[in-house]
């Protein structure tokens, strides 16, 4: 089995658009949003109440358990499709 770990920015209803998106895949195991584990607050005192700190958008720890290496592959490129039909920024990880 083939994990594939992503951090998504952005509203919570996209997110939820994105996953729906990646579990319609073939042969995929489990898709979860992971507990945080860590604060994504901005430690500077710089802070001017922007979009960004004043929660507007969102960090979301994506897991996703795929059965083989083709299919965590094929939820890469569905990601990076969805991030980008849905307004989303994504970045992948190897842990958390």
């Amino acid at each position: 089995m083939r994990t594939v770990r992503f951090r998504v920015t952005g509203p919570n209803d996209p997110v939820q658009a994105l996953l729906k998106r990646i579990s319609a895949i073939d042969e995929i195991d489990r898709v979860e949003e992971v507990a945080d584990t860590g604060s994504h607050l901005r430690e500077d005192s710089t802070s001017l109440d922007l979009p960004d700190d004043i929660g507007q958008t969102d960090f979301h720890d994506i897991e996703v358990h795929a059965l083989r290496d083709d299919v965590a592959r094929e939820v890469k490129r569905e990601v990076e499709r969805a991030t980008r039909d849905l307004g989303l920024v994504a970045e992948f990880v190897d842990e958390w």
